[in-house]
């Protein structure tokens, strides 16, 4: 029976037309871009793709920016149905923001990390293949657990 959710009601839970294939995805598995502004690099976007179990089985691509000076951004995720920053990234382009802020936050004992976002920015990508993705990947000390 197909499920509604506002803004989509033709959505069942099946693959869409729009759904990029296996082989797209895993394209993203450990995969690093050069985020450029007129010619210039400014940051890196990196991703891993991981699997989603619930409420159905599926890809679940994560990303995080990472700036010259080390720092990064917090993780952000992708899935679909709208699969969005695939689409931007698959057009040569990513829609982010400028540098944040990052706060770590205390209260009762817990903490947690916040983040106040720079400006709203539009990136060129320009990716990284090969024995250089995976050096940049190094320098960068990204692991999986990072996302």
């Amino acid at each position: 029976m197909p499920r509604e959710r506002a803004g989509d009601p033709q959505y069942d839970g099946s693959p869409g037309v729009d759904t990029p294939t296996d082989d797209t995805l895993r394209a993203y598995d450990r995969r690093i871009g050069a985020l450029v502004i007129e010619d210039q690099v400014v940051g890196h976007v990196a991703s891993v793709v991981r699997e989603m179990r619930f409420p159905s089985r599926q890809r679940w691509l994560w990303f995080t920016v990472v700036w010259p000076d080390g720092s990064r951004e917090l993780p952000f995720e992708d899935y679909g149905p709208g699969w969005h920053t695939v689409r931007e990234l698959e057009a040569g382009y990513l829609a982010y923001h400028l540098q944040s802020t990052v706060h770590e936050r205390r209260l009762l004992g817990r903490h947690w990390l916040s983040a106040r976002w720079g400006a709203s920015q539009t990136f060129g990508v320009r990716w990284l293949e090969g024995d250089v993705a995976a050096r940049r990947w190094l320098e960068l000390g990204l692991r999986d657990e990072d996302f």
